[in-house]
């Protein structure tokens, strides 16, 4: 049997302009609500509870890929995709 292709579930970041955190502002994998100080600390987080928020919720998250049945008894890799909503800071050398 061929290898499938990852599912890619797409996570968006931004940036609250008042008080500079980052947070989830929308996600394909249910439950996801983190947020911290930095992106960086963001996808460090995201990347730490997301495997089990998609095994919790992996029946929900095949559907809204286009059903179980499209993947057969294995389940699909799946990919995490940060999106940013919000400009990223850029480092400028002196």
């Amino acid at each position: 049997m061929p290898e499938q292709n990852p599912i890619e579930l797409k996570v968006h970041f931004a940036q609250d302009g008042e008080t500079g955190v980052w947070y989830i502002a929308d996600s394909d994998i249910p439950g996801l609500r983190v947020e911290a100080n930095s992106a960086d600390a963001l996808m460090r987080k995201v990347m730490e509870v997301a495997p089990d928020l998609i095994e919790l919720n992996v029946e929900e998250i095949l559907a809204a890929q286009g059903g179980k049945a499209q993947y057969g008894a294995q389940r699909p890799k799946v990919h995490i995709r940060p999106v940013f909503d919000s400009p990223m800071p850029v480092a400028r050398s002196a």
